[in-house]
């Protein structure tokens, strides 16, 4: 996560970069912009999850460059907001995050295509499958496209910088192993739990909010 400029060649961070840009501009112009404004509620929430996400990722620890974790928040926000809204979002808080941290902007794409474009994705993915499939109720709902999805975008995004590192990078199989892979159960369990738990919250409490969640088919006549 948060993969520095230093690692790769130019070529390799401008590609990512404009395939990013080509993904971002998809979903500013498909996003459902509409049905968040005239929702107060979910405005609200918008607002509050990008303030606490910003936060916590600040909170990241490493050892090496590129080797260090932090809270995501891509499969919270896709279950909240939708995958569009969620990937501008998220992107957001990258931005925010960069410029605090006065890190090279080329390096958004590559870090953006790994920590939002594949979780997001996977997230919806996910989510579409789990309706078309399983019965719909509110434990499901929290459970699988929460807890668990959660924990596996991390391990998508963990599989995906791993390889990445080994392809692209100097770092070998053992310095990856060492100082990156060691500590990915970790900040699984800590994904899943913090999406978990807040998704949890919201359906509960303010069902409204969830975009991806309605009271009518996952509570109702249950």
């Amino acid at each position: 996560m948060n993969l520095p400029a230093q690692l790769f060649t130019s070529d390799w961070l401008w590609l990512a970069d404009f395939i990013f840009a080509f993904i971002l501009y998809r979903a500013a112009r498909q996003a459902p912009w509409r049905v968040l404004l005239d929702n107060a509620i979910m405005v609200n929430a918008l607002v509050a999850l990008l303030i606490g996400t910003f936060f916590f990722w600040q909170l990241n620890a490493g050892i090496r460059p590129g080797f260090n974790y932090h809270i995501l928040g891509s499969t919270l926000f896709m279950l909240m907001f939708g995958k569009h809204i969620a990937t501008v979002a998220i992107t957001l808080v990258m931005l925010a995050t960069w410029i605090r941290a006065d890190t090279a902007f080329v390096t958004l794409g590559l870090n953006g295509l790994l920590m939002i474009f594949i979780p997001v994705l996977f997230s919806d993915w996910l989510l579409r499958f789990s309706k078309r499939n399983l019965p719909k109720n509110l434990f499901l709902f929290v459970l699988l496209n929460g807890f668990v999805c959660g924990a596996l975008s991390i391990l998508l995004n963990v599989l995906t910088t791993t390889l990445l590192l080994l392809l692209l990078s100097h770092y070998t199989w053992g310095e990856i192993k060492h100082y990156y892979l060691i500590a990915a159960p970790i900040i699984m369990l800590t994904e899943a739990f913090a999406t978990g738990m807040m998704i949890t919250a919201f359906t509960v409490f303010q069902p409204q909010a969830v975009m991806n969640f309605s009271d009518e088919e996952y509570i109702n006549g249950k």
